[in-house]
């Protein structure tokens, strides 16, 4: 079986940081600084764990525009493997975003082609994933849940905030999901509850290995009726983008290498919490050696006191 496969629409971030303030209606203000990176996503999710030593192999889709041309460059410098699945005469398919990061927040504003534009039959999707020995899935392509976990596939599966998202959207592919890794107000969200804890309860009733991300409070998980919380990577935040696709990086190098539940977790909180430190989803660099040296450094320490 092949590393991990991941694939999803890009994102290209212009980012707008250390504005003084988010701007009011009609005002203009200046940033402090101003740069163009590849958005979150599975892109990101893929890249990082390229840097951190994983196979991987990515699909998206690559239009003949300067959004797509930029995309290629960086695949290409962080030498992935990809394949184009466009099938439109879409210029520039990818998700274009705004971004203004102040000390308080953020604000973002983005625009992505009409869904048409990123028609591709599942079994094209299929074939690609099949042979992986993680397939790292969003909820568009929840009908290959299935059919790559017979085929052997470990199934992680993403999910991405949407106002209508509900338990609904997920019932009938959790018995074959392995691991589904929400943030705190997606879980909520999922579950109709108001913590996490309720949240991770009730995802327990669909799922062997629950698990719920808390930001700063770390991760909490469920398994064999137990609750278990995995204390969060201690960092200076800077800016929250990137950091679920961060995590599940972190979290699919342990997955990749064998690592019991806890350890995964730990991954995920590392390289989650690095992502945090700079203004962008990729800005904040790190390697295999500096995700050990922090696990090392943090969880194992922790687990001597």
């Amino acid at each position: 079986m092949g590393g991990v496969a991941g694939f999803g629409i890009a994102n290209v971030d212009f980012i707008f940081g250390n504005s003084p303030r988010m701007p009011r209606l009609g005002e203009e203000i200046y940033s402090g600084s101003c740069s163009r990176q590849l958005g979150g996503g599975p892109v990101a999710t893929l890249v990082l764990l390229s840097k951190l030593g994983i196979p991987v192999k990515l699909a998206t889709y690559i239009g003949k525009g300067p959004l797509s041309q930029y995309l290629v460059e960086e695949l290409e410098k962080n030498k992935l493997t990809y394949s184009n699945m466009l099938s439109s005469p879409e210029y520039d398919p990818v998700t274009l975003s705004c971004v203004v990061s102040c000390e308080q927040d953020r604000g973002i504003i983005s625009y992505r082609p009409a869904d048409d534009a990123f028609f591709v039959e599942n079994q094209k999707v299929y074939e690609f994933y099949k042979g992986s020995k993680i397939a790292y899935l969003s909820l568009e392509q929840k009908e290959l849940c299935r059919p790559l976990k017979e085929a052997g596939a470990v199934i992680v599966l993403d999910s991405a905030w949407n106002d209508t998202m509900s338990l609904d959207w997920y019932c009938d592919v959790f018995p074959f999901v392995d691991y589904f890794i929400p943030n705190e107000m997606e879980a909520e969200k999922i579950t109709g509850t108001e913590t996490a804890e309720e949240a991770l309860n009730i995802l327990g009733q669909y799922l062997h290995i629950p698990i719920v991300k808390k930001g700063n409070e770390g991760c909490i998980y469920k398994k064999d009726g137990n609750t278990y919380t995995i204390p969060p990577f201690p960092v200076k935040h800077i800016d929250s983008t990137g950091a679920g696709d961060a995590f599940a990086a972190g979290f699919m190098y342990g997955l990749y290498y064998g690592f019991d539940i806890d350890d995964c977790i730990r991954f995920g909180n590392v390289t989650g919490g690095n992502a945090v430190t700079e203004i962008g989803c990729l800005a904040a660099e790190i390697d295999e050696k500096k995700l050990l040296e922090k696990y090392r450094e943090i969880y194992l320490e922790f687990s001597k006191k």
